[in-house]
């Protein structure tokens, strides 16, 4: 039995040259992303995807052809995977543990790897009109957007809503700032726009009472998961007065 420590980025693969009829995966990290590898033998046949602390023992029909070359990939390609594993013929047994068990900071790991954001959006007030903000998710992204909080404030006592519309109200490509410092924007937009009746937009989620000149902060207990097409909105019910809101979000491939 040997072991090998791997290092395997997004898209990579390692090749592991040992005869093996037996695979433990020791460990794995991947700064809180998908640690998950695929093993399979170089000259082709089935392919196994293992999780820290899992095994594969090979079939006796697998056995006897005497693998000695194997590709070890990078499954999902979310974060480089670092780990080792153990290769070789017999079988390992360690009766301490049953698997392994990572602690993971879900959110530092999202910021790190550039997939969660924050946005500041301003609507001034416009004589007679009803200031509106919104992150929109466009129809291709391919990512869902995940609203962990937002905040609302106004420059008159007023009753804000918040919900989900399937249009985009707003214009302009502004893409929101990523948590890590020079991170790419957010495939989500933001904008503010103006209109000249109150409600009638979409379903609504909540319903606010904010003080004039005061910031309130919306924390759901369970965040708000905007799809593709789809846009979260707040809107001032009160005319002739401002909007100010933040949005802290992350996004996650559609197929996650």
């Amino acid at each position: 039995m040997q072991v090998f420590d791997i290092t395997i980025a997004a898209g990579a693969s390692r090749q592991i040259d040992v005869q093996a009829s037996y695979i433990y995966y020791l460990n794995g990290s991947a700064g809180g992303m998908d640690t998950t590898i695929e093993l399979r033998p170089i000259s082709g046949g089935e392919t196994v995807y293992l999780k820290p602390g899992q095994a594969y023992k090979m079939p006796q029909a697998l056995v006897v052809q005497g693998i000695t070359r194997w590709i070890i990939k990078n499954l999902k390609g979310e974060a480089t995977i670092t780990g080792q594993v153990l290769m070789g013929e017999g079988e390992f047994t360690d009766n301490r543990i049953t698997g392994s068990v990572e602690v993971v900071d879900g959110g530092k790991a999202r910021s790190l790897a550039g997939r969660a954001y924050m946005c500041a959006i301003s609507a001034g007030i416009s004589a007679g009109q009803f200031a509106f903000n919104e992150l929109w998710n466009p129809l291709g992204s391919g990512k869902n957007v995940i609203v962990e909080q937002w905040s609302l404030s106004s420059a008159a006592a007023s009753n804000i809503y918040a919900g989900w519309h399937n249009v985009r109200l707003t214009a302009g490509p502004n893409g929101s700032i990523s948590k890590k410092a020079g991170g790419a924007l957010s495939s989500a937009l933001v904008g503010a726009v103006y209109r000249g009746v109150a409600g009638g937009i979409a379903s609504v989620l909540s319903t606010t009472n904010v003080p004039a000149n005061q910031t309130i902060v919306i924390a759901p207990k369970e965040p708000i998961i905007i799809p593709p097409g789809f846009s979260f909105y707040c809107e001032n019910q009160t005319a002739s007065s401002s909007l100010q809101t933040w949005f802290e979000f992350f996004e996650e491939d559609v197929s996650a």
